[in-house]
């Protein structure tokens, strides 16, 4: 199931590369807070009531010599019948990384990841990283980054059946890469693609992170994004792939 989301998600990718325009697509060196947020959610009442709510975030300060860059992503969810409240999603995301140029082309990273997503019964996450990575395209339309290294991660589990853990944590490799593409004057696709693979009792898992950006007025943009993670060894036989879209109106700075 992860290969084949996987495949359509690097058929979209390819669609972006392949409409890439002319407008600008490289990070902006002058040292301020660029970025965007995109906001969506629904509200239902009858015989029974849902909510939902997606936050998606991303914010970068750029100068000749380095970068830190932040994101976030949020999904809440719930249900209410014969007045009995059920959450259906509660998944919150906070990563970030800081790039230091060791060259034109090359860099050093360090960067830091929390999670919690009690739906698949995540109570918390945390993983650090560093590494080294390589500018591999840099032009006015599109750019692409390269980068591995290593880290540590530690999971600790809301609820466990014994004998299953209620926490696991262990080194890992990671594996990635993340680009941006301007695919018109007003529209923009940011993608990022990591693997971590860890020691036999931690497992593999992966991220996918497709957002879609188009400018409806000064700033005002209508988003779209897409979120994959993989776990090779989920807790308590959980689904090792889950999906996430998200449609809404946003802001970018």
């Amino acid at each position: 199931m992860y290969l084949k989301n996987t495949r359509q998600q690097c058929g979209l990718f390819a669609v972006a590369l392949i409409f890439a325009g002319s407008a600008q697509a490289q990070d902006i060196k002058d040292q301020q807070w660029h970025g965007g947020i995109a906001i969506g959610g629904s509200l239902a009442s009858s015989n029974t009531s849902s909510q939902t709510f997606t936050l998606n975030a991303n914010t970068s300060r750029v100068s000749q010599e380095d970068k830190l860059g932040m994101y976030t992503l949020m999904n809440y969810g719930s249900n209410t019948v014969n007045e009995v409240k059920t959450n259906t999603a509660r998944l919150l995301r906070l990563g970030g990384r800081y790039d230091y140029n060791l060259s034109e082309s090359a860099f050093s990273f360090g960067g830091m990841e929390l999670e919690t997503n009690r739906i698949q019964n995540i109570d918390t996450r945390y993983s650090i990283n560093a590494g080294a990575g390589f500018k591999a395209i840099k032009t006015k339309e599109t750019n692409l980054d390269l980068f591995m290294g290593v880290g540590y991660s530690d999971t600790r589990f809301a609820t466990t059946i014994a004998p299953a853990p209620d926490r696991k944590r262990g080194a890992e490799f990671l594996f990635g890469e993340e680009s941006g593409h301007q695919i018109s004057s007003t529209s923009s696709v940011k993608q990022r693609w990591v693997v971590y693979p860890g020691t036999a009792d931690i497992g593999t898992r992966s991220t996918l992170d497709l957002n879609l950006a188009t400018m409806i007025a000064k700033g005002w943009t209508l988003n779209a994004g897409l979120a994959i993670s993989y776990n090779s060894k989920p807790s308590n036989h959980f689904k090792q792939t889950n999906s996430l879209f998200t449609f809404g109106f946003g802001y970018k700075y």
